[in-house]
């Protein structure tokens, strides 16, 4: 019955396969899944720690602000904002990494026992092999089927960030990180300028140079490529020729998510595919191997 079930592909694999040739089989596929496991956890690590990687991607607008801001020199603010951006990057951080590491354990098992040729080795990987492509296959399904639970988690975090909002020039993570955030994708809180009512602690009073302004918007809602020169009617005016108060950042930075999340579940899916052929060939393997070498030890015999 199962027999009926295997594709053409996997029927071809496993017709021609002899023990030689599966054990070899096992061992290259195993080979291949732990390197792009090594990869999935590598980039687990950079996106949940590595505040030099996002340094390094927004190197840009992170030093205009920070020159503008007058906080080029302090550390800890620069230390602060990064952090703050990885906040957001660690929940897919977090998922590479878990991965990556599932997979780089599982196929390290397969392969070991492919190597020694030991049926108890290939049963606990095959077993490990099909229970994780099982919690996979849910988990993408559900993901596929209705994403937004899982992307509202990030909408949550960027509301909490925009009431937590205080000025141009505060070194707390929410302003540090909406005053680069804002201008790098043209927009203005979660929906638009008026999500700033709910700050409480905003400092409307922006003082730059000689000149003061009394705010209904925090300036990074301007319109602006850089903060190397003061727009020419914003902050005195927002409208929408010199302001973003009517583009919300979530409709952008939604897109973005959705499309890291979409990548790493592709990614996912066709590894899972390779996983499911090689415990397929694993099981084809183990059913016809020797027994193991303490079983098949030469007898001494006396006399």
């Amino acid at each position: 019955m199962i027999s009926r079930l295997r594709s053409p592909i996997i029927s071809l694999f496993l017709d021609a396969c002899s023990n030689v040739t599966c054990r070899i089989l096992v061992i290259v596929l195993c080979g291949i899944l732990i390197l792009v496991g090594f990869v999935f956890f590598v980039l687990g690590c950079l996106f949940t720690w590595a505040e030099s990687t996002v340094y390094n991607y927004l190197r840009t607008p992170v030093d205009a602000y920070l020159k503008f801001a007058n906080l080029s020199s302090n550390s800890l603010a620069k230390a602060t904002l990064l952090n703050a951006v990885l906040d957001y990057t660690e929940p897919m951080g977090q998922m590479a990494f878990w991965v990556g590491l599932c997979i780089i354990l599982i196929c390290g098992v397969g392969l070991y026992g492919a190597i020694i040729k030991n049926k108890f080795w290939l049963f606990l990987f095959c077993s490990m092999l099909l229970a994780k492509i099982l919690i996979l296959a849910v988990i993408i399904v559900t993901f596929h089927t209705n994403p937004k639970p899982v992307v509202d988690t990030f909408q949550k975090m960027l509301y909490e960030t925009v009431r937590g909002y205080k000025g141009m020039r505060s070194p707390d993570k929410h302003s540090l990180l909406l005053n680069v955030m804002m201008p790098f994708f043209d927009c203005c809180g979660v929906t638009g300028g008026e999500d700033f009512t709910d700050s409480k602690n905003f400092d409307k009073t922006f003082v730059h140079e000689d000149s003061a302004f009394r705010m209904e918007y925090p300036f990074p809602c301007c319109k602006m490529s850089s903060y190397e020169r003061l727009p020419t009617k914003c902050p005195q005016v927002f409208d929408e020729r010199s302001s973003n108060v009517k583009t919300g950042c979530w409709p952008r930075l939604e897109g973005h998510i959705l499309e890291i999340l979409t990548k790493i579940s592709y990614v996912v899916i066709f590894t899972t595919l390779i996983e499911f052929v090689v415990s397929d060939v694993e099981c084809n393997y183990r059913n016809n191997l020797e027994p193991t070498n303490h079983q098949s030890c030469p007898r001494v015999k006396f006399g």
